[in-house]
């Protein structure tokens, strides 16, 4: 039976308590600040988040200009090793196609000129 009155007892505290929580909240002015200061908040937070949208759309922008020129870069160097490339080639054919004799002088860099006399 004591152990009945105990829990009644902790019961009806915890109810009075909830009911001075809900109150307090329902009837203070101070909940009214807080709703019409809200939108005010939102609409400043709102502002902060469109100024950093801006910043970083700049930010996009002057990467994407950055990337066209590294890219233009890359074409340019394409362009050259596809040139050096072709060079070779045409030397390596035309070193291919060489004598026995021509290829002796190509390699020992001789020349008709350099010989003694």
């Amino acid at each position: 039976m004591m152990t009945t009155v105990k829990n009644n007892w902790k019961l009806l505290t915890g109810i009075i308590l909830v009911i001075v929580i809900v109150s307090t909240y329902l009837f203070s002015d101070q909940s009214l600040h807080i709703t019409s200061a809200i939108p005010s908040l939102l609409e400043k937070e709102n502002k902060e988040l469109f100024d950093r949208n801006a910043a970083l759309d700049l930010k996009v922008h002057d990467l994407k200009i950055q990337a066209e020129n590294l890219q233009g870069i890359i074409d340019q160097k394409d362009q050259e090793i596809y040139h050096l490339k072709t060079v070779l080639d045409e030397n390596i054919n035309r070193i291919n196609n060489y004598s026995i004799l021509e290829l002796q002088q190509f390699f020992s860099r001789f020349t008709t000129d350099s010989l003694p006399h």
